[in-house]
């Protein structure tokens, strides 16, 4: 007997080294909340039944008495726990059955009745400690282990659909021994003085049976252990899957931030694309602040300029939920704002400022703004304004919104930086195409109106000496003058008309100028362009190429006496390559190296990153040869 209730001690000691080890492990199971009950049953029911090992082995010094009492004291406090985990695991496994909710009313007054029987017979009888153990039996360990079956059982109705069969199965295992054990450990009792006990006990259960119930006892204790090490196996699928579920969200959120970080390159390449294509600058500021909401996923996405002396603050645009418009355009007084436009770094709100200010009142917005970013405009170190986002509710902007936010920023900058360039660039080549048209007149209409004006003098003193074949010859030379000073002023409007063009591109621009210019000079042109589409370059490499082409065959009108012309468009090795060429007389280039149209032409072309040759022979026309670098 002592071996079996040694067996019967380690199976449960056991059970609570099991579940001791495995709550060290997290678990959002139900029925790992309810562990530390079984544990404690386990361990706290190991040293009842050592207890009795130690009585019959009779080698301890310490007296029977205090052995039995202590026996009688934990077994009860034993059961409790049993008794607790099986409320808990059965409250764990959700809401019970409609019929269910009345087992409580019903059993209350028969279990209220039990136990007060009990309590009258325990303290009315001479064996105390055995009536304790006989009721703890009865009332506690029967109902305990019916408790934890039922627990159980529900347990693996409740997993059987999101969790692999063979834990399931082992949780109905358990819950089968459990009422087993119900049965030998609850209601076979050591044999007592009248009722019940005297009739079903250990005593009657051996002469029935033929061997003692405590085998019976400790084959249970011995298969819910075992049987508990199989009901591990759903913790280790639970931190399986959850090991699965932690790689799909890390894998979800690198691609979740790959596609964020995509949505910004995509933002800012296609920003930078209007930038160096000069948009409009107010269309491209508005991209930028649709943009900027949508990434930061804001409900407001503004920009303010400063004005001329920077004591106020004017709104420029503003991305709005729906479309919506701003409430108003003009200048903005909140305070706040213009405290952020006066920074020297970005903000963020409400972190980097007071603490008892939960909210402002966006002007664009019209509304309260709870969370809110703000980055201040600088150009060439001066102010120039603000750009800010702003939620109405949510969480407020981390310091990463704040770097996308100064980045976008940067890119408004750049835009309005490129406009005002754009604008001193037109205003420049104005006045350079002004200078140009007063060197032309200059260098033609002025001359010629000078030198009709000579003739004119002249036919009128012939005319007084009546000289008449004089004056016609005079006249006639006067007549050649006055064309060549038509052309010089049809081929002006033809190339200021094709300079200040910008809306047709380069090679329509190109071929229509030439069309003209065949029609206007009478020399057979001819255009030949490889290309099927305006090639990539900048807007100076446009313009100086225009210019070249004009100035060629300026020259070819002028000097080169020429019947046929060709231009040539190709373009190889990263560059665009144009070539006018002519049939006349040529010319010797050694004897003209400084010459100024030449030199002016050269000039253009390497403004723009490129190069230009003029091959010419007198007698085997002229070739000009220009390239400029194509933009990748």
């Amino acid at each position: 007997m002592p071996a079996i209730y040694f067996i019967y001690g380690l199976a449960f000691f056991s059970l609570g080294m099991v579940i001791w080890v495995e709550k060290r492990h997290a678990s959002d199971l139900p029925l790992a909340h309810q562990l530390p009950w079984l544990a404690a049953f386990a361990f706290t029911h190991s040293v009842v039944e050592w207890l009795e090992m130690f009585v019959m082995l009779q080698r301890l010094p310490t007296p029977h008495a205090a052995l039995d009492l202590a026996h009688a004291v934990l077994l009860p406090l034993s059961c409790l726990f049993l008794v607790r985990f099986g409320i808990g695991l059965i409250n764990e496994a959700g809401s019970l059955p409609d019929w269910m909710s009345l087992a409580p009313i019903v059993l209350i007054v028969p279990l209220g009745l039990l136990l007060g029987f009990a309590l009258i017979v325990i303290l009315s009888s001479k064996s105390t400690l055995l009536m304790v153990e006989i009721w703890s039996r009865y009332l506690l360990y029967f109902t305990g282990s019916l408790l934890a079956g039922f627990g159980f059982l529900r347990q693996s109705r409740r997993i059987q659909d999101s969790y692999p069969v063979q834990p399931s199965r082992f949780l109905k295992f358990i819950s089968a021994a459990f009422f087993i054990n119900a049965v030998v450990a609850g209601l076979i009792p050591p044999a007592g003085a009248d009722g019940l006990p005297a009739l079903v006990n250990e005593e009657s259960f051996l002469a029935f049976a033929g061997h003692p119930v405590q085998i019976w006892r400790a084959v249970m204790a011995v298969a819910i252990a075992l049987l508990f090490v199989g009901v591990l196996r759903i913790f280790e699928f639970e931190r399986s899957r959850k090991v699965t579920e932690r790689e799909n969200q890390k894998e979800e959120a690198q691609t979740q931030a790959l596609q964020t970080s995509e949505a910004w390159t995509d933002t800012l390449v296609d920003i930078s694309r209007r930038i160096a294509n000069l948009d409009d600058v107010d269309a491209i500021i508005q991209t930028i602040a649709h943009s900027t909401r949508r990434l930061l996923q804001a409900d407001i996405a503004a920009l303010a300029l400063w004005n001329e002396d920077v004591t106020a603050l004017e709104l420029r645009c503003a991305a709005l939920p729906d479309g919506a418009s701003p409430t108003s355009f003009g200048r903005i007084k909140t305070p706040l704002l213009l405290t952020a436009a006066r920074q020297a770094n970005p903000s963020l709100f409400p972190q980097h400022f007071a603490s008892s200010l939960d909210f402002w009142a966006c002007p664009a917005l019209g509304r309260e703004i709870h969370a809110a970013a703000f980055v201040p405009l600088r150009l060439d170190a001066q102010p120039i304004g603000v750009f800010w986002v702003g939620r109405e509710s949510g969480s407020a902007f981390s310091a990463g919104d704040l770097l996308g936010l100064e980045r976008l920023a940067a890119q408004t900058v750049i835009a309005l930086e490129h406009a005002l360039m754009t604008s001193r660039l037109q205003s420049l080549a104005t006045m350079e195409e002004r200078g140009r048209i007063a060197r032309e007149m200059h260098d033609g209409l002025a001359q010629v109106l000078g030198y009709v004006g000579i003739e004119l003098q002249a036919i009128e003193a012939l005319t007084h000496a009546q000289n008449q074949e004089a004056v016609l010859n005079e006249l006639q030379q006067a007549q050649r003058s006055v064309q060549l000073a038509q052309a010089d002023v049809r081929e002006n409007i033809l190339s200021l008309r094709t300079t200040l063009s910008n809306e047709k591109g380069l090679l329509p621009a190109l071929r229509e100028y030439i069309e003209e210019f065949g029609v206007q000079t009478g020399i057979q042109m001819q255009f030949q362009c490889g290309l099927t589409s305006d090639p990539a370059l900048s807007p100076l490499a446009e313009a100086q190429l225009t210019r070249i082409v004009q100035e060629a065959l300026t020259n070819v009108r002028k000097h080169a006496r020429a019947e046929h012309a060709q231009v040539q468009i190709a373009q190889r090795n990263g560059s665009l390559r144009i070539i006018v060429s002519d049939d006349g007389i040529g010319f010797e280039c050694a004897a003209k190296p400084g010459h100024y149209g030449l030199v002016t032409m050269r000039e253009r072309a390497e403004s723009a990153g490129g190069g230009l040759i003029v091959t010419s022979q007198p007698g085997k026309g002229t070739n000009v040869e220009t390239w400029v670098p194509v933009l990748k």
